[in-house]
């Protein structure tokens, strides 16, 4: 009954579309424009630490892009699936399934973190030559990956809510996830005050901490019995399999235009990861 006065007070069946377009897209726009601008500031305070910093950023950026297909591919089918059940009066499938997205960001993040772990140094070195480089990548890139739990939560608590029809919340833990990034990002890469200089593990840390931000929105819910974590789980994929396939693909697209741009320098790596996070701002 709670869940369905919430409801009834976001005016979904009685509200004007127009009005209520406008009331759930701007948030998620300006979200997007957030985080797609702590992506072009991350990499402006690496460039100004070092070249080989930035190429390895440009190198692990479809290995982030891995994470977010993942994490928001299954957030997505978390939605659409609760969506539908509170739409059905039934809250409790509806938190059921929350439960179960948090469970499975959780054992994705394990394994991608265990799989990243084995095959950084072979990965790294299929899209950059220097040894400098290919050392910050492999330092940016396990830090990234055995930290990112804050990315796997956040994609499923973000949607959580954005189920329930709140999406002011999930703008401010985005805006506080970005800013958490920026602040540090030069403190921990060059050194400032009592932060020891920590060069491209310090723009790594820096994201870790932006992500692990983002997860007070607290979208925990409780996960329903072992028993019937399968028939969720499949209920989530089957809406959310879309959406982590097309991602996937574009992450595939870069990957091998990195590999073809290693055969002439890693600058022109660097310059094509630098050119598709000026894109993803403006395709926004």
């Amino acid at each position: 009954n709670g869940e369905r006065k919430k409801m009834n007070e976001l005016n979904l069946g009685t509200g004007k579309i127009g009005s209520l377009i406008r009331k759930f897209s701007i948030p998620c726009v300006i979200s997007m424009v957030v985080a797609a601008l702590y992506n072009i500031v991350d990499s402006f305070f690496v460039g100004k630490y070092s070249t080989d910093a930035l190429t390895a950023l440009t190198v692990i950026y479809p290995l982030q892009l891995i994470i977010i297909a993942l994490a928001v591919g299954t957030g997505v089918g978390t939605n659409t699936y609760m969506a539908r059940k509170y739409a059905l009066n039934q809250p409790k499938k509806a938190d059921a399934a929350a439960g179960t997205g948090m469970v499975l960001a959780v054992v994705m993040w394990a394994v991608l973190a265990i799989v990243s772990v084995c095959i950084m140094q072979p990965y790294v070195k299929t899209s950059a030559s220097s040894p400098a480089a290919i050392d910050a990548a492999v330092t940016y890139g396990i830090i990234v990956s055995v930290g990112s739990l804050g990315s796997f939560l956040e994609g499923n608590w973000t949607k959580v809510h954005q189920a329930q029809g709140n999406m002011r919340l999930p703008m401010l833990a985005q805006i506080t996830g970005a800013l958490i990034n920026i602040i540090f990002d030069p403190l921990l890469i060059f050194g400032v005050g009592f932060f020891p200089k920590m060069g491209v593990a310090g723009a790594a840390i820096a994201t870790v901490l932006g992500q692990v931000a983002a997860t007070g929105i607290k979208g925990f819910r409780k996960p329903p019995a072992l028993r019937k974590l399968g028939h969720y789980a499949k209920k989530i994929y089957f809406y959310g399999y879309s959406s982590i396939f097309m991602q996937g693909l574009y992450t595939v697209y870069i990957l091998a235009l990195n590999i073809i741009l290693a055969g002439f320098s890693d600058a022109a790596v660097t310059v094509l990861g630098l050119y598709y996070k000026l894109q993803s701002f403006f395709f926004i």
